[in-house]
Parts: C-alpha cells; structure tokens; sequence
C-alpha cells in the first residue's frame, strides 16, 4: 500500500503520519503539501526510508490527478472540506486511488457520498469522515444499535469529560477547527426528524437520559452524523449531533451565535472572540445583558454542576416497544490521549490500514458505519486507549429498560 497524505505536515496530518509509522500494511508513505520545504522538513524529521515528500496544490485538478495515479491510497487533512472535499475525491477517481478523510461538514459529505456510483466503477473504496467526530462516534452508534435492535433515535455526543478538562482545552490553540466549529453553531444545521432531513437552529437544547449516568443537558451543533446514520440504518427517524459543555461555556457560545446571526459579528469574528474570552485575553465588548447572562450562568452551574459522560465522545440509541422505552449509551472507556489531532487521526490510520488489509472492501462511497465492522475497529483502537478500568472492554456499553 502506497499512501500519499495530503496535508500530511499540518496539524492533523502529522498525527496521521506518525500513527501509521506505527502500523504495518503500508510500503511508502508521502507527505504532499502545497509548502514543498515545511513537507520535506517535516519527512526528514521522521527520518525513515520509506517516507518522502512532494510538492502539490489542490487546487490544481490535473496535476493532483496524475500524482495519484502513483499511489494507492490518498489521505486528505485538508480543509475546509467545503472547497477542497469533492475536488481531491474526484481525482481520486479518475486515478483509481482509494480514498479517506476526517471531513465532519455535512454539506460537503452528502456531496462526497453522492459520488458513491463513480467511485464504484472506478473500483475504490472511499471512506468519508473518518476521524473522531464522526468516525469513533458513528461506530459508537453502530454498537448501540446493535445492542437494542432497531433504533428510532439516535444520538451522537462530544464535548468535555469535566469541568477541569473543559478549562484545560480553552488553553489549547485549535486553530481554523474554532471557526469551523462556529460555522455550525450559526445559522441553521441539517438534523434528522420524523425520517427526513430539515432545517434546525444549532445550540437547541436537547435532554438526555443516559444509562449508566443520568440526565444530562446537550446542545446541538451541525455535524455529518445524523444524515449518515440513517443512510446506514434506514429504521432510524430521528437524530441528532449534540455537545455536552458547562453552562457558562454554552451561554457564550449563544452570546456569540446571536451576534452572528443578527449580522454584528462575522463567523471568523465570532471565533476570534471567543479565543480571546475564553483564554481571558481581554473582556471582549459584551453588552450590560450578555455580561449579566453569563454571571447568571456560572451561578446556576455553581448550584446545580453540569453532568458529563466518561468519555469525550458517545452516542445513545433509542427503541420505543409500545409503553416501553430500551436505551444504550455506548462510549470510550478511557481516554485517547494526545488532543484533538490524536483523537481524530489515529482513527484515520486505522481505517487506511484495514482497506490494505482488505477489510474494508466494498467499493464506492461510504461513512464509517456504512462499511466498517464495529468490533474489529475497537479492537484495532484498543491499544491506543488509556482505560479508566483495565478489566472492562475498550468500549463501555450500559442499557435501561424504562
């Protein structure tokens, strides 16, 4: 397996490199990126035999084509997925090179699977979103699923562990992941209800009951999750991507929305702001109202502390039987340490060792939970866990009848 990353010297492809260093089932893996010296540095840096780099723009549609004719798998890190998603897809295609990325945009992965007919004639396997959120969580769901039968509801979740951890990531610099993030918190997101797809105001709350944990209070942000699970799981009517945050964090994420949404702020502005609050860089310019808003936030969560799952990312299915109600959380036991760059590229490493393996066979495109087997995923991920019990499987999976 010959493997190309392209981006692979950015923030996140550097974990998917060093991920793969780790695994075999490649023979050559190349850093491509439109900065020539920052890919040879970084391959050098490696220093292995069987890493090179080379120089390639994106955008140029001929010249990416032909350098994938050389490779047998291309991972792309690249973003935003709204521009360059469908592009460096349809040169795989044309070059008959198998396909994977960590897009979590769901216009631009409903785009990438409609290409599904194409890349099954060109006999590819193209894997779309395959990171944490969506990838470990869609998988996640898969298991749920297959714990109480046919779900109608279906839940994805990610956010923070604890209020300690959720202060230790403000510290951290996501980079373009912050506006992207707030480009899904603005406007309106696609959700899954009533077995069809519609219009939804991100940051909505939306009440879980967990088993194992207990009520909980999420929000909604716009993510692939929901529009993909029922391609997989058409029994599926309802859906939803949600966060778990104090309530602090999430009234100034709405602070921020409105100000989006009523045209004061641009996304790039909001996403600006809110690095700068959150790291107390300055006070920001906020109004009599929204400062007052967010005093009485941090009160509320003094007297009644936000609740939080184990682990970072989870999905919850629910079954309906007449009066009764079967439900299963599944989630992470333990921790993928690293950050966001680990917990979302390892799990794109693995996925690319298992389409060498022939594992993942089937050709065309596809999400994680369209193609992957759950179970020997979570093995392949199980090493690269630190698990809060070493006595109990890698993913924890807890069910109530009500």
């Amino acid at each position: 397996m010959k493997i190309l990353a392209l981006g692979g010297c950015g923030l996140m492809g550097q974990h998917f490199v060093e991920t793969t260093l780790k695994l075999d089932g490649w023979t050559t893996l190349t850093i491509a990126d439109r900065d020539h010296a920052a890919a040879t540095c970084y391959a050098r840096s490696l220093d292995h035999p069987r890493i090179d780099a080379v120089q390639i723009d994106a955008t140029d549609r001929g010249g990416l084509t032909a350098l994938l004719q050389a490779y047998d798998i291309v991972v792309s890190t690249i973003g935003p997925y709204y521009l360059f998603g469908t592009t460096v897809l349809e040169c795989a295609i044309e070059a008959r090179c198998h396909y994977v990325d960590i897009c979590d945009d769901p216009e631009p992965t409903l785009a990438m699977l409609a290409l599904h007919e194409r890349a099954a004639a060109a006999g590819i396997t193209a894997l779309v979103g395959m990171g944490a959120s969506p990838g470990i969580s869609n998988l996640l769901a898969a298991k749920a699923i297959q714990t109480v039968g046919h779900a109608e509801r279906v839940v994805t979740t990610w956010g923070s562990t604890s209020s300690a951890k959720e202060n230790a990531d403000a510290d951290v610099d996501m980079g373009a992941a912050v506006d992207h993030w707030f480009e899904q918190l603005t406007g309106e997101i696609p959700v899954h209800a009533d077995g069809r797809t519609v219009p939804a105001r991100p940051l909505s709350e939306v009440r879980l009951q967990v088993p194992g944990i207990g009520h909980l209070r999420a929000h909604t942000v716009g993510h692939p999750e929901p529009l993909t699970l029922p391609r997989a799981f058409p029994f599926i009517r309802d859906s939803v991507n949600v966060m778990v945050f104090s309530r602090p964090l999430i009234q100034l994420l709405k602070v921020l929305q409105r100000r989006v949404d009523s045209g004061l702020h641009s996304v790039a502005e909001a996403a600006a702001q809110f690095r700068k609050l959150t790291r107390n860089i300055e006070s920001g310019d906020l109004t009599w109202r929204e400062s007052t808003a967010l005093v009485t936030s941090a009160a509320l969560e003094a007297v009644f502390p936000t609740g939080y799952i184990p682990s970072e990312i989870s999905a919850l299915a629910e079954l309906r039987d007449g009066n009764r109600r079967r439900v299963c959380s599944a989630w992470l036991n333990g921790e993928i340490p690293g950050g966001m760059g680990a917990n979302t590229c390892i799990p794109t490493a693995l996925a690319v060792q298992m389409v060498s393996q022939g594992l993942i066979g089937r050709h065309g495109a596809f999400s994680p939970e369209q193609v992957i087997e759950p179970h020997q995923f979570f093995q392949r991920l199980a090493p690269f866990v630190h698990r809060k019990n070493h006595a109990a499987p890698v993913v924890v999976l807890q069910t109530a009848v009500a």
